[in-house]
């Protein structure tokens, strides 16, 4: 008889119906089955889309064991027996038709073959383990340890589940996955249950695995998370109301902090706040400010290997850059305990050109970082503040008297050198100046109020003690060089310089003996260029040809001007590229006097 011949007769699924025609022993007598009986009669009203109507599947070892069709057979993507691991049959393997409901015996096919005797192959262990749970919610069975995607949520919602995860997660999905055609046949539910039970089983692993791969397939453009994902966001949201589904919105959200790289606008109200502040992946203009370097110099730590990046070119042909932002607290931990310039210039008082000249003399102990040349400044926080504290308690002066002066003062109007305002700074360091006061208003160091006199005394000492000596900076006026070629020289060797003050590290000074030395036995390149009539560069490169160099170091930093060695090779190389006599060549010294170059 069929559906509608029983309907005919007044019989439909109910209890009380079947009861009523004697379907049903007396509930006293099986109070299970009644139970039972009810509960799937509810599903069937109320939960429609459970149940797979349309076509019939079967295990052939349960149906030879018990000649009884269960109700677990009859739901969506219970694709394999719970209780024998092998495949469920929805195909006779005789007549290799589909197996119909309109079939004479419920044990044989509509061409007569039994049923019990197909054969199935075994299935993968996750996805019976996934079948077990499903038969479990459906019957009101107790359930074993259910996966946390799983714990809270009944038979219809275990299936959406399935049908999203076996779907929207599978990389080679159309763009509207849910629509499943023939889903109640095995060979169209099949892939998406065992993905589904691959993933589950793996929870959140599983999970976190399959968005990367989903988000690795748009790679280098710059996607939101609608364009990438597609429904498969917005279901995740919409579609997953209930708060059964609360561990799948989590493991999505936790997967979001971690490895999303398309950066989580503030307009997006579905995410919490704590996921836009914790995202890990932060756009690189966030990164630059956070590390207080420009958007430059953080392209140089990513060239170097130091930040892991990802760049997104969007539709309109903009570069979008992205990086983790744990490897932004590595590097911070890094600078912990320094400060950058600004933060110095602000903390004593000091302009950016003062600051930029008195740096090394007053710190030496400040670094670029990483050591690289063109990234920024750190200065030891602990050196700052110790130089800010060695005047304290002090009184605070709106004027200062008419024979006293602020530091502030002399750094703008007395045009003081570096050198004198080090030997200022030392001799309050060792006790030997002492302020009188503050000024107020001021800040850092330039607040210091000094008495003229001792002030001009202090300068008269440095000048006469000086008639012999320069400093760095003007070693290189007088070399006609500039100041980082000068330290360069010193740095390296190439120019003897001797450390000033008593205190380790201030400043270094150079006598003029040892500059007149380095004049007599160096050159600059420019002056070999003059003779030649070339450029500077091509002069260079005739030198190099015939094995003469310029001055090297030992560090991977090369001088930034050609400076050579007066020997017998270079007079040499003059010699055969002018044909003039030797005595001709008559080079201007660094220090005005002209030098012969035999």
């Amino acid at each position: 008889m069929t559906l509608n011949d029983l309907g005919q007769a007044g019989i439909h699924f109910d209890p009380d119906c079947l009861s009523r025609h004697q379907l049903l022993p007396d509930p006293a007598l099986d109070p299970h089955l009644h139970a039972h009986v009810a509960r799937v009669a509810l599903l069937a009203e109320s939960k429609g889309r459970v149940w797979n109507m349309h076509h019939a599947r079967f295990c052939p070892q349960c149906l030879a064991e018990d000649p009884t069709w269960q109700a677990s057979w009859e739901i969506y993507f219970l694709d394999v027996c719970p209780k024998h691991g092998v495949w469920m049959v929805d195909q006779c393997g005789s007549c290799g038709q589909p197996l119909k409901w309109k079939r004479d015996s419920l044990l044989r096919c509509q061409c007569g073959s039994d049923l019990r005797e197909e054969t199935s192959g075994p299935a993968p262990d996750n996805l019976r383990r996934l079948a077990a749970i499903l038969e479990d919610k459906l019957l009101h069975w107790p359930e074993g340890e259910a996966p946390a995607p799983l714990s809270h949520l009944d038979a219809d919602q275990t299936q959406r589940l399935i049908r999203f995860l076996g779907t929207h997660m599978d990389p080679m999905a159309n763009p509207r996955p849910l629509k499943l055609r023939n889903s109640g046949r095995l060979e169209g539910s099949w892939p998406v249950s065992t993905l589904a039970a691959e993933i589950i089983f793996r929870w959140p692993e599983g999970f976190h695995q399959a968005l990367n791969q989903l988000q690795a397939n748009s790679s280098g453009e710059k996607k939101g998370l609608r364009d990438t994902f597609q429904h498969a966001y917005t279901y995740l949201y919409k579609g997953f109301k209930e708060a059964g589904f609360s561990d799948v919105r989590k493991a999505f959200e936790e997967w979001i902090t971690v490895h999303w790289k398309g950066g989580v606008a503030g307009r997006n109200r579905r995410l919490p706040e704590m996921i836009q502040k914790n995202a890990q992946w932060i756009p690189g203009t966030v990164a630059a400010h956070e590390l207080g370097i420009s958007l430059k110099q953080l392209r140089r730590l990513i060239t170097e290997g130091n930040v892991e990046w990802e760049e997104f070119l969007s539709t309109a042909g903009r570069k979008f850059l992205m990086v983790r932002r744990d490897q932004l607290v590595q590097i911070q931990e890094q600078l912990s305990g320094e400060i950058t310039m600004e933060k110095a210039m602000e903390m004593l008082g000091l302009g950016k050109v003062r600051m930029q000249r008195l740096l090394t003399l007053l710190f030496p102990s400040a670094r670029r970082i990483w050591d690289k040349e063109h990234l920024p400044w750190r200065i030891p926080r602990g050196e700052v503040e110790a130089l800010l504290e060695v005047v304290t308690d002090l009184p605070v002066l709106t004027i200062a008297e008419e024979h006293q002066v602020s530091l502030g003062y002399v750094l703008k109007f007395w045009h003081w050198t570096g050198d004198e305002i080090l030997a200022l700074v030392e001799a309050v360091k060792a006790g030997t100046l002492k302020p009188q006061a503050f000024q107020d208003g001021a800040r850092g160091i330039t607040r210091w109020i000094f008495d003229i006199a001792q002030l001009r005394a202090l300068q008269q000492r440095l000048n006469s003690g000086r008639s012999n000596w320069v400093s760095i900076p003007e070693m290189a006026r007088i070399l006609g060089v500039k100041q980082q070629v000068a330290y360069w020289l010193t740095h390296h060797g190439f120019v003897h310089a001797e450390r000033l003050g008593c205190l380790k590290n201030l400043g270094s000074r150079v006598s003029r003996e040892e500059l007149e030395r380095f004049q007599q036995n160096h050159v600059l390149g420019k002056e070999i260029a003059e003779i030649l009539g070339c450029s500077s560069k091509k002069m260079s490169l005739m030198l190099a040809e015939q094995g003469i160099y310029p001055l090297r170091g030992e560090g991977p930093t090369p001088c930034r001007m050609l400076i050579y060695t007066r020997d017998s090779e270079v007079q040499r190389f003059l010699v055969q590229v002018t044909g003039s006599d030797p005595r001709e060549f008559r080079l201007v010294g660094f220090l005005g006097s002209a030098v012969n170059i035999q």
